[in-house]
């Protein structure tokens, strides 16, 4: 098992836990090495790192960036950021106001759908960063879907009543915001894009050619030939690799952190950058 984890969520995007709580997750599964990667937000790094610090975890600060790619939702994380430059709080700043707008429109549009779209709502209006995961939360908390998973595919999902298409920062000026903000872009969880091996091929070229450093080649849930098929990508495209569980609830099996495969030995460990020489 793995002692780094480098995409990770709290409560101030997706997750289930607090900063604090996550932190003492990860020390019970011996994580040595992280980053919590909240969704265009970086509200709870001084809590994470601080409450890492008192457990005898290592830290880089970080953000899970939402960015558009030829009308491609993807995400790219940012590693070892300074949280305080101008432009990264820009580009924050922006995010969360589509984020806001967005969710807006998701309930009014479950409004005139017949569903509780407002009252979902305001169940979470308060969130600094909303998510489409919020709106699944609320609609099963007030009976309008069995599970998380059926408001989804009923009322989330693209096609659906409740989608709205979001604009997001291009990939290109995402890659230079992360530059600029002295971080380190990683493509997340390349694999689980609806992109065509040519349309994922021509996307790691693009990454690279504009600043992208690595791509996360080992993900929470990844079985092994998902594994190898993203060590391939990898090293054709002469990219790093990182790892993550991508954990927001860690009572998951499949995100829970310290149950990653270890990275591949032939692939360059994105971490080394930061002076982590573990795993």
């Amino acid at each position: 098992m793995s002692t780094v984890d480098l995409h990770l969520h709290s409560h101030h995007s997706d997750g289930l836990l607090s900063p604090s709580e996550l932190a003492a997750v990860l020390a019970a599964h011996a994580i040595q090495f992280c980053a919590l990667t909240d969704h265009d937000t970086v509200a709870g790094l001084d809590e994470f790192a601080d409450a890492a610090t008192k457990v005898g975890i290592t830290t880089i600060p970080g953000i899970e960036l939402s960015t558009d790619w030829r009308g491609k939702t993807l995400h790219v994380l940012a590693l070892g950021i300074d949280p305080s430059a101008r432009i990264i709080t820009e580009a924050v700043q922006h995010r969360l106001t589509v984020r806001r707008e967005r969710a807006q429109q998701i309930a009014s549009k479950l409004d005139r759908a017949g569903q509780p779209g407002s009252e979902a709502l305001r169940r979470f209006n308060q969130h600094g960063a909303p998510t489409r995961t919020h709106f699944a939360q609320a609609l099963v908390a007030l009976g309008a879907a069995a599970s998380m998973d059926i408001a989804f595919k009923r009322w989330l999902s693209q096609g659906q009543p409740g989608y709205v298409k979001t604009e997001w920062p291009s990939l290109s000026d995402t890659l230079r915001t992360i530059t600029q903000g002295g971080g380190t872009a990683v493509l997340a969880h390349p694999l689980r894009y609806r992109l065509s091996a040519g349309q994922r091929r021509t996307l790691l070229t693009d990454f690279k050619s504009e600043g992208g450093v690595a791509i996360e080649v080992v993900t929470g849930g990844a079985a092994m030939h998902q594994i190898e098929t993203a060590t391939g990508l990898a090293l054709r495209a002469g990219l790093e690799a990182s790892q993550g569980s991508d954990c927001h609830d860690p009572s998951l099996a499949w995100q829970r952190p310290g149950r990653l495969a270890k990275l591949p030995s032939a692939l360059v460990p994105v971490w080394h950058r930061f002076g982590f020489k573990g795993d």
